[in-house]
C-alpha cells in the first residue's frame, strides 16, 4: 500500500473516530497514571497509553508498543508522505517485591526503527518536526536505557545508560507536542553535535549516573554525569551510529549537568539548570562536513523555565501554561539562544475527560559563525528558525492513542525560502501508539 494511502486513510479514521465515536466509549473509561510520573518511560517516545504503574504491578512487568507516524510535508526540502515506525520494549523489575531489595529497580529497554527520516528527506529542520521517533535513519536496532535506580529517603541515585531527557529540563504539559521544539531546551538538545552526537537522550544514550535530593516537598536538586560521547561516533554527519558503544577519553570528555526545581504548589514547577562538555568540540559546529575544524576544550549553557496551572475545570482537567529559555555558548555551538511556550488544555471536553489539545511556538536563534557557513554554501541565512504546533492527544482505549498534528515551520535550519534551497515547511501528521503491559 502507498505511503500517501496510509497517510490519508489513518488520518480520517482518526478523525471520524475522534468526531463521532469516542464520546460513549470514553466515558467508561479509567483515567491512567501520567506517564512521566515513572521515569523509566522514554521522554522520547510518549505519549504513552498506559502506564507501567497500571493497577497491582508485578515485580517484573513488560510493555511492548508499537508506534507508527504517518506524514505530509509541504514545503522544506522536499514534498511528499513519509511513514515511520517504532519498536519498543522495557522491562522493568521492582527489587523491592523480586529480592527484598527495597526502594530499588532495574530497568532495561531497546527499540528498533524503520522508515525514511522525515526531518533528514523531507524537512530539514533543526527542530526536527518528529522527536517521538524519527532517528535520522531508514532503520536502527538499539540499546536505550539499562540502569538500576535506587531510592534510600529523600535522595534517588541511578547508575547505567540513561536518557537524561526523561530527568531534566521537563514538565508535564509540554509531553503533548511532538516537535523536539518542546521536548526540553534546544540550546541544550543541539549542543555537542559537532563531533559528540549531542546530549545523552534519544536515540544516542551514554553511561553515567545520576543522584537527586528533596530537600523537602517544595525543593529538589539533581546532577547528573555522563560520558561526553553518545554511543560511538558519527560515520555521516547527522546519522545516529548503527552500534552501541562506550568511549571514556580526554578527547569526548564528560558532559555534566545539574538542576535545581522548585515546586510552590501543585501542578506548578518553576527549574533552572546548567550544563557542560569538558571534552573537544570544533569551533564551526555548524558545519558537519569541516575537517581538522579549530577545536575548543569545554562548552556550557543554561535554561530556566516551568509550568502552572492557568485554569482548573475539575480535577485534572483545565489549562496550563509552559515557558523555557535556554543558552549556550556561541562559539562551538550550533545555536546560542532557545525559547519555547505553550498552552495544553486537559479534558476541553466533559465526554473526553482525559484527552489533551496543545498550542506551542518554538523559536531558536542561529550562532554568527553557523549563519555565515550557510550563506557560504548558497544558503540565505535567517537568524531564527521558528516552529509553530497545534496538536490533539486522545485515548481510544488502555492499548490504543491517537494524535493529529500539524505544524508550520519558518526558516527551517535557518535557511531563508528566496535561497530557493529550503522552503517554510507545513507538515501534518498522524501519531499513534498501540501497546501492552504484562506482568511477568
Amino acid at each position: 500500500m502507498a505511503r500517501g494511502t496510509i497517510l490519508y486513510g489513518l488520518a480520517g479514521i482518526s478523525l471520524a473516530t475522534l468526531g463521532f465515536g469516542l464520546p460513549v466509549l470514553a466515558a467508561d473509561l479509567p483515567l491512567k497514571a501520567d506517564p512521566l510520573v515513572d521515569p523509566s518511560f522514554p521522554v522520547a517516545l510518549r505519549p504513552f497509553s498506559q502506564a507501567l504503574t497500571d493497577g497491582t504491578p508485578s515485580p517484573y512487568q513488560l510493555r511492548l508498543q508499537y508506534t507508527g507516524e504517518a506524514w505530509r510535508n509541504d514545503g522544506g526540502t522536499k514534498t511528499g508522505n513519509d511513514y515511520m515506525s517504532n519498536y519498543l520494549a522495557i522491562l522493568k523489575i521492582d527489587t523491592g517485591k523480586a529480592f527484598g531489595w527495597t526502594g530499588g529497580q532495574f530497568v532495561v529497554s531497546g527499540f528498533y526503527t524503520n522508515g525514511q527520516s522525515l526531518n533528514d528527506t523531507y524537512v530539514g529542520a533543526a527542530q526536527q518536526a518528529s522527536r517521538p521517533i524519527d532517528v535520522y535513519s531508514p532503520n536502527l536496532l538499539r540499546l536505550y536505557q539499562a540502569y538500576y535506580d535506587q531510592k534510600l529517603g529523600n535522595t534517588d541515585i541511578r547508575i547505567g545508560v540513561m536518557d537524561l531527557e526523561t530527568e531534566f529540563g521537563i514538565t508535564r504539559p509540554m509531553d503533548v507536542f511532538l516537535n523536539a521544539a518542546y521536548a526540553w531546551t534546544q540550546t541544550l538538545d543541539i549542543s555537542g553535535r559537532s563531533g559528540l552526537n549531542g546530549p545523552s537522550t534519544y536515540p544516542n544514550t551514554a553511561l553515567g549516573g545520576r543522584i537527586r535530593q528533596t530537600i523537602n516537598d517544595q525543593w529538589s536538586v539533581q546532577l547528573a554525569v555522563v560520558d561526553g560521547l553518545a554511543d560511538g561516533p558519527q560515520i555521516t554527519p547527522g546519522v545516529p551510529p548503527q552500534s552501541n558503544s562506550i568511549n571514556f577519553g580526554n578527547a569526548t570528555g564528560a558532559l555534566a549537568i545539574a538542576e535545581v526545581d522548585y515546586t510552590p504548589f501543585a501542578r506548578t514547577k518553576i527549574m533552572a539548570g546548567y550544563w557542560i562538555y569538558t571534552g573537544l568540540l570544533n569551533l564551526n559546529s555548524a558545519n558537519p562536513y569541516l575537517r581538522n575544524a579549530p577545536q575548543s576544550r569545554d562548552s556550557n549553557g543554561a535554561y530556566i523555565g516551568g509550568a502552572t496551572r492557568l485554569y482548573t475545570i475539575k480535577d485534572a482537567r483545565g489549562l496550563d501554561a509552559f515557558v523555557n529559555f535556554g543558552i549556550a555558548d556561541s562559539t562551538v555551538n550550533f545555536t546560542d539562544r532557545s525559547v519555547n511556550a505553550g498552552l495544553t488544555w486537559t479534558g476541553l471536553f466533559d465526554v473526553r475527560p482525559a484527552d489533551k489539545i496543545g498550542l506551542g511556538v518554538g523559536v531558536i536563534h542561529a550562532t554568527q559563525s553557523s549563519r555565515t557557513i550557510l550563506s557560504s554554501i548558497g544558503f540565505a541565512g535567517s537568524e531564527y528558525e521558528t516552529n509553530f504546533e497545534l496538536t490533539y492527544r486522545a485515548r481510544l482505549s488502555d492499548w490504543l492513542t491517537v494524535q493529529p498534528d500539524i505544524q508550520y515551520i519558518m526558516h527551517p535550519e535557518f535557511a531563508m525560502p528566496t535561497s530557493g534551497k529550503v522552503k517554510n515547511a507545513l507538515v501534518f501528521g498522524l501519531h499513534f501508539e498501540m501497546g501492552h503491559l504484562f506482568n511477568l
